[in-house]
């Protein structure tokens, strides 16, 4: 093998080195991240399940209103015709008045998951960069330049982008 320029000590180091280094990075940095995105999206479940349940307390509102309703449509059969037309209004303002706050929650809880979303992307963004930073410096046992150290993260993220995107 030392005919072909390869040093067997050496490479026999090498895959060990890397063996540890894949090792060490696989138990302080793959299995926190994966809590980290699990307990994500378990607020975010959360925050549907928010969602869902407002709705269907703005289901039962509005079965609720329905009830109310039809016994003032019935009140308001033995009333003037002028106190049936003000009744139909008020049920439109109600009904509008309700299905415009079941939105906004809906729309709410919608801001809210993508917020979350958005924050925990920039977190574990954050904290691959730290890690690959601190991994980096442990293999190649010297600091990097401030201007390296930017380019290694661009590099890096680009790299994480395009296999997010896969």
């Amino acid at each position: 093998m030392e005919k072909l320029g390869i040093n067997i000590t050496w490479l026999l180091a090498q895959v060990v080195n890397f063996g540890l280094l894949l090792f060490i990075l696989w138990k302080l940095a793959y299995k926190p991240v994966l809590k980290v995105m699990d307990d994500r999206k378990q607020k975010i479940q959360e925050s549907l399940d928010y969602a869902e349940n407002a709705k269907k307390q703005a289901a039962e509102q509005q079965k609720e209103f329905d009830r109310k309703l039809a016994d003032a449509r019935r009140e308001a059969q033995a009333a003037a015709t002028v106190a049936a037309q003000a009744g139909e209004k008020e049920r439109a303002v109600i009904l509008a008045q309700a299905r415009e706050d079941a939105r906004k929650m809906i729309e709410q809880a919608k801001e809210q998951i993508e917020y979350e979303r958005k924050q925990m992307l920039a977190e574990l963004r954050e904290e691959v960069v730290q890690l690959s930073l601190l991994a980096a410096e442990k293999v190649v046992s010297q600091s990097l330049d401030e201007q390296v150290h930017h380019r290694l993260i661009n590099d890096f993220l680009t790299q994480t982008d395009a296999l997010g995107k896969n």
